[in-house]
């Protein structure tokens, strides 16, 4: 993977093609330890994140294509506007723990709202580590979700 600038410079290009370069502050862009790519950007873009963060799934799915043309198919890559993303995840975290609470105390099935496959898989994980707690997902998109249930 080349370097970061050459990431962000792409980011803010295809910003400024859609017309939001003046609305952007700051870009920044980092590769984790496991190779992932990590965008993120902060300024005056609420259209950018859409309704429950529609656009910027959107946004993601493009700039990730761009990237893995550009840098190799196996290159991973995540886009976080104002920290939504950062945000939505500990709410989702939060969420699922007091659904669990909830498990274990009345012993029945609590089921989340629809989620991402993304979102699912946390649930998933956060759930993983719980021996007296099961998780499934059920339904069909765009109304899947994680039904966390006691363990059988």
């Amino acid at each position: 993977m080349s370097d970061m600038e050459t990431v962000k410079t792409e980011v803010k290009t295809m910003f400024e093609r859609m017309g939001f370069g003046e609305d952007l502050g700051e870009i920044n862009a980092y590769q984790g330890a496991t190779g992932r790519i990590s965008v993120r950007v902060r300024g005056d873009a609420r259209m950018l994140i859409g309704e429950r963060g529609a656009n910027l799934a959107a946004l993601e799915h493009v700039l990730r294509r761009t990237i893995q043309k550009k840098y190799g198919q196996g290159q991973r890559f995540t886009l976080d506007i104002n920290d939504y993303r950062m945000r939505q995840m500990e709410d989702l975290k939060q969420d699922v723990k007091a659904a669990a609470k909830e498990v274990r105390l009345y012993r029945k099935e609590v089921p989340l709202r629809p989620m991402s496959s993304f979102e699912r898989r946390i649930v998933h994980l956060l759930l993983d580590e719980y021996p007296d707690i099961a998780t499934e997902s059920v339904g069909e998109e765009p109304e899947r979700r994680v039904v966390i249930k006691p363990y059988p």
